[in-house]
C-alpha cells in the first residue's frame, strides 16, 4: 500500500514538472494566489491588515530606493545644464567686456591722437622764406630690421608731398622722404643704416657726418678731426652741406652712458611717432 502511494507521488511531480505541465501549473498557483489574496482581504482580519500594512510599507521604501538613482541622475543632469548654461553666459559676458575694452581702447587711442593732431597744428610755422610747406602726416606703418629704419606715412604726391622734404616729430628732425606714392611716402630715418647727414657740433665750428646704426641711442659721428674729443650734453645741428636739409635742424645730443662712455642719441624717438610733419623746410620751436 505504502509503495502504490509513492509511486502514486512520485507519478504526480513527474508530471507537474513538465513543461508544458509546469506552466499550467505556475498559472494555476498564480490564479490560486490571487484568489485567497482578495478573499482574505475582504475579511480584514486584525494580521491580515497588519501583515497588508507591513508589505505596503516595504514596498513603498523598496519604491523610493528603486527611484533614488533616477532623482540623482536627474539632479546631475539639472546641473550639468545649470553649469553649462553659467559657462555659457560666463564666455558671452567676457565676450562682451572684451568687446567694450576695444571700444574704449579704440576710444582712448582717438582721444590721443586728437590731442596729438592739436598739439601738432599748435606748433609753429616754417623757417622758410617765401614757400611755406606744412603737412601733417600719420604714420601707417612702422618697418624695422636691426639696422634699416623707415616709415611710411598716409600722405603722397596728392598732397604736395616730393621727394627729400624734411619730416619733422615735434620740433625734432626724425628724417627725410626718400620715395613718394600718390596717397603714401616713405621716410628713411635718421637711425637707419644708410642715412648720413652734414652736421655741426652745438658751440663748435666742427663739421662731420651723422650715421645711423640702428639703434637711437647709438648713432656715429664720422670724418671727425683726429684731435677732436665729444663732450657730454652737446646738440648736434645739420649743417645744411648737402643741398637737401637746411641748416640748424636739431638732430642729435651727446650724452653719458652707464659706462661713463660719450654716446650720441637721436633727438627724436621713431617708435614714439604717432603724428609727424613733412616740411620743406625747418620746424620753429
Amino acid at each position: 500500500m505504502a509503495d502504490s502511494r509513492d509511486d502514486f507521488i512520485i507519478a504526480l511531480r513527474y508530471s507537474l514538472l513538465k513543461k508544458g505541465n509546469k506552466q499550467k501549473f505556475s498559472l494555476f498557483f498564480l490564479i490560486s494566489l490571487s484568489i485567497l489574496v482578495i478573499f482574505l482581504d475582504r475579511m480584514s482580519l486584525p494580521f491580515i491588515l497588519s501583515t497588508r500594512a507591513v508589505l505596503n510599507d516595504f514596498v513603498y521604501q523598496v519604491t523610493v530606493v528603486a527611484s533614488t538613482p533616477g532623482k540623482f541622475i536627474n539632479y546631475l543632469g539639472e546641473i550639468k545644464k545649470n553649469h553649462f548654461n553659467v559657462v555659457n553666459k560666463n564666455k558671452i559676458l567676457k565676450e562682451s567686456i572684451e568687446t567694450l575694452k576695444i571700444e574704449g581702447y579704440d576710444n582712448f587711442f582717438l582721444k590721443t591722437e586728437n590731442k596729438i593732431l592739436k598739439e601738432a597744428l599748435s606748433i609753429g610755422g616754417i623757417i622758410s622764406t617765401e614757400e611755406v610747406f606744412v603737412m601733417p602726416a600719420r604714420v601707417i606703418l612702422d618697418q624695422e630690421s636691426p639696422y634699416l629704419k623707415s616709415l611710411l606715412i598716409n600722405k603722397g604726391t596728392k598732397h604736395g608731398i616730393t621727394k627729400g622734404m624734411t619730416v619733422f616729430s615735434k620740433t625734432y628732425l626724425i628724417g627725410r622722404v626718400i620715395e613718394t606714392n600718390f596717397l603714401s611716402a616713405r621716410v628713411l630715418l635718421v637711425t637707419d643704416l644708410n642715412s648720413k647727414i652734414p652736421v655741426i657740433i652745438q658751440d663748435t665750428d666742427i663739421n662731420g657726418i651723422l650715421v645711423g646704426t640702428g639703434k637711437k641711442t647709438n648713432l656715429v659721428l664720422e670724418y671727425m678731426p683726429e684731435e677732436f674729443s665729444l663732450e657730454p650734453n652737446k646738440i648736434i645741428y645739420t649743417s645744411g652741406k648737402d643741398g637737401m636739409l637746411t641748416a640748424g635742424i636739431p638732430v642729435a645730443e651727446t650724452y653719458l652712458n652707464k659706462k661713463n662712455t660719450i654716446k650720441i642719441k637721436s633727438l627724436a624717438d621713431p617708435q614714439q611717432s604717432l603724428i609727424v610733419h613733412v616740411t620743406n623746410g625747418q620746424m620753429s620751436r
